[in-house]
């Protein structure tokens, strides 16, 4: 059996929980309502029976001997064929009297008699003041009783009809099932209706998110409407997308850039290769010198190619989101520092640092230190200057400089300076700069120093919120 959509399953248990409020309401108003009915019932069998026998024995006329005892007068009420000679017993309440060994009559000519109980017969017997109970006539009416003890083995049954209070509930009941069954389906409509206007944007997030599966086309956002849980999802969805497209946008871009870039250490190394397989196939083998100056520019084309290919790589990753802690990026920028110090021992590096927490990744940013000190050693041969004050890590050199126009360009894949086309690199140094700082929340920047040279580094937020 599939399983329910989310609409219908708010719909259903819109539905349910209507339904067992009314339930219980309306077994609540269906109960009160019937007691508060057979309660009146009751109270007008609660009359003094005793004082109205003797009220109807002592002023009807044609009845010899009244100063005798009730019980006396009692038995003479149901003697052989007086049975129903006192007219004008009450309308609604009929009366009938019951001894204790079981014999009854209806001086009041009421006829329908009620059958007796064992509790009848124990308040005749005086086991019992009294009882009140439901009971049926001779005829199968339904009727409420009230069994008073008299006088000793004689009692007086009072019986009211139910019908009327049975009819009643019945309606009452029919009433409470339409109008509960009404408020459920009304209840039901209402549960479907809210699902649908709040699932809306679920279901257009269900779409963008087929749509993305089927044609791996990230261009799809969705109107965030409000602030709730579904705006949240649907503003984090936004963001998922664009940040995979803009990385497969990068992506691309890396591999157009890396293809072109390993084109030409790629035809560099091919041509010496070719020379050299040439000069052994004619038969003129090169000199030692030129040999040796073959080798030499097919080993740095190699380490050139390393080194992109590395570079490339590091750029490359497409990792989630490492876990992040606690760094000092001054103790990193320290490390970064006494390895490039191992790499160019005779160069002279002038520290300012001072402390500044961060939630980050190590390794990340002492990479990205490193290659603002590779890149200060490369075109400087004075002493480096490594500052960092209130997150902002400068790294600055002696070197040539860069105009305005080439500083704009510094970070771009690939990019080189025209004065440095002849040095090794990549050009990725910088640019894994930058995306080791946006991806610490922070900024890079690359200006000139005012002694000369260039100024060169990022800045980040302290893990405790505060911003340099």
């Amino acid at each position: 059996m599939p399983a329910l959509p989310i609409r219908a399953k708010l719909a259903l248990l819109c539905a349910g929980a209507v339904a067992i409020a009314i339930v219980a309401a309306s077994v609540l108003a269906w109960v009160a309502t019937r007691e508060a009915l057979r309660d009146q019932v009751d109270a007008s069998l609660n009359g003094p029976g005793q004082v109205r026998i003797r009220t109807m024995l002592g002023g009807l006329a044609g009845i010899p001997n009244l100063n005798l005892t009730l019980d006396q007068q009692i038995a003479d009420l149901c003697a052989p064929g007086t049975e129903g000679r006192l007219v004008g017993g009450p309308a609604e309440t009929r009366m009938q009297v019951v001894f204790e060994d079981g014999s009854t009559c209806s001086p009041f000519g009421t006829g329908d008699e009620a059958e007796v109980t064992a509790a009848d017969l124990e308040v005749a017997s005086g086991e019992q003041a009294s009882v009140l109970r439901d009971g049926t006539t001779n005829d199968g009416e339904h009727v409420r009783v009230r069994t008073v003890q008299m006088a000793d083995g004689v009692a007086m049954m009072s019986t009211r009809s139910l019908a009327e209070v049975d009819a009643a509930t019945r309606q009452l009941a029919i009433v409470l099932t339409l109008a509960g069954l009404c408020g459920v389906l009304a209840a039901a409509a209402a549960g479907l209706f809210v699902a649908l206007v709040v699932l809306r944007p679920v279901r257009q997030l269900t779409a963008a998110a087929e749509h993305v599966a089927a044609t791996e086309d990230l261009d799809v956002p969705i109107p965030v409407e409000g602030r709730d849980e579904v705006a949240r999802l649907s503003t984090a969805f936004n963001a998922m997308t664009s940040r995979l497209s803009r990385s497969r946008e990068r992506q691309r871009q890396l591999i157009a850039d890396a293809s072109h870039e390993l084109r030409t250490p790629l035809t560099s190394l091919r041509t010496n290769l070719e020379w050299l397989m040439r000069s052994e196939a004619k038969g003129r083998p090169l000199d030692a010198a030129q040999r040796r100056q073959v080798e030499q520019a097919v080993l740095g084309q190699m380490d050139e190619l390393s080194t992109l290919i590395a570079e490339v790589g590091a750029l490359a990753r497409e990792e989630p989101v490492r876990a992040r802690g606690p760094v000092d990026l001054d103790a990193v920028a320290l490390r970064a520092v006494e390895r490039a110090q191992r790499r160019d021992p005779g160069r002279r590096f002038e520290l300012d640092l001072e402390p500044w927490p961060v939630l980050g990744h190590g390794g990340d940013l002492e990479r990205a230190c490193l290659n603002l000190l590779d890149n200060a050693l490369k075109f400087s041969t004075g002493p480096i200057r490594v500052t960092l004050a209130g997150g902002r890590l400068t790294v600055s050199d002696q070197g040539p400089g860069l105009s305005d126009a080439a500083q704009a360009k510094a970070f771009d894949r690939f990019w080189r300076a025209p004065e440095a086309r002849e040095l090794p690199g990549s050009g990725l140094g910088l640019a894994i700069v930058e995306s080791a700082a946006v991806d610490h929340g922070g900024t890079v920047f690359f200006t000139n120093a005012p002694w000369g040279g260039s100024a060169v580094g990022f800045e980040l937020p302290s893990a405790n919120g505060a911003v340099g």
